[in-house]
């Protein structure tokens, strides 16, 4: 699957400090690219590991670190895809009029509870 362009936000260093989990999980998690200001000054940029390597090598990298990234990669792709899926079916999924959403998370929690108690049988035979 051909990559796509990033996301390009740029934020000031006060904000990438005070959010910095956030900062980072959106460039990991939604393959964005954060330029950091510091007083109206581009310095710095925060990108996916995936692009640093892209950039720099897998030479440089510690030991390990190829390996682990490419696993993430995977990962992150695999979520992707999953919210994309997601989209797709909520999108076609009709309204339930609230008076009857009770009755359908009571019966979605039947199915789920239902497969589980099948997967602890399998399990427990084996």
């Amino acid at each position: 699957m051909p990559k796509t362009q990033p996301t390009i936000r740029v934020v000031t260093a006060t904000q990438a400090k005070n959010n910095f989990g956030a900062i980072i999980k959106s460039a990991y998690a939604s393959d964005e690219h954060l330029i950091v200001e510091k007083s109206g000054i581009p310095v710095v940029a925060i990108i996916p590991m995936a692009d640093y390597q892209q950039l720099v090598g897998n030479a440089t990298a510690p030991t390990g670190v190829a390996e682990r990234v490419a696993a993430e990669q995977k990962r992150a792709e695999a979520g992707r895809r999953l919210k994309e899926v997601m989209d797709r079916v909520h999108a076609r999924m009709p309204d339930i009029p609230p008076e009857e959403e009770e009755e359908v998370e009571r019966m979605i929690q039947r199915e789920v509870d239902a497969v589980r108690r099948a997967r602890a049988r399998k399990k427990k035979r084996k």
